[in-house]
This record gives structure tokens, C-alpha cells and sequence, in this order.
């Protein structure tokens, strides 16, 4: 929890109203992502061309010059008076691994005293300048357990009891490529698809934790590349799932210095996308899925969408109507609001971009049931 003794008014909001609970519970997520902070170019030349991009940006509102890490310091501290439950952080916090950005950014969390889960993005772990290594990913984790090892150990998802559900799990990437969290019944759960794939126990992981959710818990997911979904029609490099995403595709491998994509996608990642579908409310328990990436806002139906259904009814009617199934595990209002975009309302789960933090940019979801 980020507490504070008065809030702001808010510029961006994302409101989730979880309806047809017994009690009201009123859950605050701020999503920050795409910060891209290199206090100083730490490896150069490796680090030389990321952090050369990012040395100052401007804030998308203001237009004035600034910088990464002065627009983090700032939503941090923001976080901190809205008094939101979690900090969600997206993903491309970083331009690239450094201890010493490491420690900073972990400092402006523990000055506002804000509960945080984090989730890796391609630049967090890449140092460019690796071709000659054996794969494109082969630096993911043991950065993640080393450079970024304390983010997951003072993350929520070091310390929460949703892992029970899990008995005797042995298998590796636990706690550093997926992990959950637990915030006022929230169930929150972080897939790393940092590499635009999803292996197998990751899949595994989440299908385990959507079985044993109880019948009136929301869920969020938490990724850093949006998935492929229908009326999407963004490159490869932008997507997770892409159905043309590979070596063919892979734009950037010189540019960064690396090995090619592999030649398409793992059957994991496209039944991990499924299996999101077919858990999307109001038929299933996630009412919303976090990306960034794209450096964009948007906003786009994760599985059936009702609109306008009103507040309270469970949208069988509409289902029905449609020839659908008329099974309908509870009732959401998704109003989506971020001050670019009009505002929207539906009883059904999206997947929300949200546009790059090197720019001022967030996106707060709040979930009230």
C-alpha cells in the first residue's frame, strides 16, 4: 500500500466495478511501464545506443523536457497520494541491466512505501551485443535472478500465500518468470512473455492458479507484450502470439546485436492466450490484463464483451440472445478512462496498453466489488 493524507485528482483512471459481491472491497492499481531509466550508460558500447535514446524525453502532457527517471520519481510519489494497493511495474523499466539503476529505482519504492510486482520487459535483461550467444533469450534469467533478483525478493509476489495452491512445485522460473500476489482478495498474477513467449510451466502455473480461484475473486494479469488478439493489427514485434512472429520477422536482431527470433511461436504461448479467453469475465474470474510495449493506450475485448449491460445483471439475457452459452460466473462494469481516450463501459475484461512512463504516461485500475 502507498499511503498518503490526501490524493489528487486524477488524470487517468481505469475503473473495474466488480458487481454482485456480498461485500465492497475497493482494490487501487497504478501501472507504470516503459520507463526506460539508465542513469548512466554503465557498459558502453553494449549500452551505448539504448541509453543514448532515452537521456531525455518529454512529458506527453506537459510537453516540457525531462527525464526517465524524473518522470518515475514522479508517478512514484503520485502512487503514493492517490494511495493505491500495488504498484504494477510493466516491463522495460530499465534500458538495459545496472546495478546502480537497480538500487535507485528499488529507493524511490521504499521512500513512498509502496507495495510493488514487477515484471520484465526485452530491454530490462538485454545487453546488446550478444550474437554470438546460443539463443535471443539466453540472458533472461539469469539476469532476472541476479541483476533483478532483489525487485522479486521485495516484490508482493515474494511473500504471498497464493502459492499454496501449488503443493510440492518444483519446476524452475517460480517467483522470477511468473508469481502471484494476493491484495484485498485481488488475486494478481505476473507472467514474464518478455521473450513474446510463454513456456509451458508458465502456462501450467496460471492454469493452476485460474482453477482454484474462488467463485467472487477478480484476477488481473500482468505481462509486459500485449497478446494477438482479434481486430489487432500490430507487427510481430509488438505482439505476443503474433501469427507471423519469427526469424523471418525479427527486424531488430541487428540492431541489437543478437540472435534471430526462432522460426515461429510455441504451441504454450497460443493456448496461454486461450485459456485467457475463455477466463475472461463475465464468464470468468479476470476482469483485466496489463500490458505496455507498444509505447501506446489501448484498450481491446480479451474474450465476449457486453456493452452497456446495466449495473448489477449478469448479461445472460445478452448471451442468450446471441445463441452463447448462458453460464455466467459474475458480473463486471469496465469503465476505461485515460484523459486520450473516451470513455467506455462493459461487463466484460480487456486488455489495457498503457503508453510508455518515460513520458509521464500510467494507468490506475481500480476494482470494486
Amino acid at each position: 500500500v502507498c499511503s498518503s493524507w490526501y490524493f489528487r485528482f486524477l488524470l487517468l483512471n481505469a475503473v473495474v466495478r466488480l458487481l454482485g459481491a456480498q461485500e465492497t472491497n475497493v482494490v487501487r492499481l497504478l501501472h507504470i511501464t516503459d520507463s526506460h531509466i539508465s542513469l548512466s550508460n554503465d557498459a558502453p558500447p553494449r549500452s551505448s545506443r539504448m541509453h543514448s535514446a532515452f537521456v531525455r524525453s518529454r512529458n506527453r502532457d506537459t510537453k516540457l523536457s525531462t527525464t526517465p527517471a524524473q518522470e518515475f520519481a514522479r508517478l512514484v510519489l503520485l502512487a503514493k497520494e492517490m494511495n493505491v494497493d500495488l504498484v504494477l511495474l510493466g516491463g522495460d523499466i530499465f534500458n538495459f541491466p545496472s546495478n546502480s539503476t537497480t538500487t535507485w529505482v528499488l529507493e524511490q519504492l521504499k521512500l513512498a512505501g509502496c507495495d510493488f510486482v514487477f515484471t520484465s520487459g526485452n530491454h530490462d535483461w538485454l545487453l546488446e551485443g550478444q550474437r554470438s550467444a546460443p539463443s535471443y533469450d539466453v540472458a533472461r534469467l539469469p539476469e532476472l535472478t541476479s541483476t533483478f533478483r532483489p525487485f522479486f525478493e521485495q516484490s508482493l509476489t515474494g511473500r504471498s500465500s497464493c502459492y499454496e495452491t501449488l503443493g510440492q512445485w518444483q519446476r524452475p522460473g517460480l517467483g522470477f518468470l511468473y508469481g502471484c500476489a494476493i491484495v484485498k482478495g485481488l488475486l494478481l498474477i505476473f507472467v514474464d512473455n518478455s521473450n513474446y513467449q510463454i513456456e509451458s510451466d508458465q502456462l501450467e502455473f496460471a492454469r493452476v492458479q485460474l482453477a482454484n480461484v474462488a467463485v467472487d475473486q477478480p484476477v488481473v494479469v500482468l505481462l509486459h507484450i500485449p497478446l494477438m488478439l482479434p481486430g489487432m493489427s500490430l507487427p510481430p514485434k509488438e505482439l505476443c502470439g503474433h501469427q507471423e512472429w519469427g526469424a523471418a520477422t525479427d527486424l531488430l536482431w541487428q540492431v541489437e546485436d543478437r540472435p534471430r527470433w526462432p522460426s515461429g511461436n510455441q504451441q504454450s504461448t497460443l493456448d496461454f492466450r486461450a485459456l485467457l479467453q475463455t477466463q475472461a469475465a463475465p464468464k470468468g474470474p479476470i476482469v483485466a490484463v496489463l500490458s505496455g510495449h507498444t509505447h501506446e493506450d489501448a484498450a481491446v475485448a480479451l474474450g465476449e464483451t457486453v456493452v452497456d449491460a446495466p449495473d448489477g445483471a449478469c448479461p445472460a439475457a445478452a448471451s442468450a440472445a446471441s445463441g452463447a452459452s448462458t453460464t455466467c460466473r459474475s458480473s463486471w462494469t469496465v469503465q476505461s478512462e485515460n484523459g486520450r481516450e473516451s470513455p467506455s463501459k462493459a461487463t466484460s475484461a480487456f486488455q489495457y496498453t498503457t503508453h510508455s512512463a518515460a513520458e509521464g504516461a500510467y494507468r490506475l485500475l481500480t476494482i470494486s466489488a
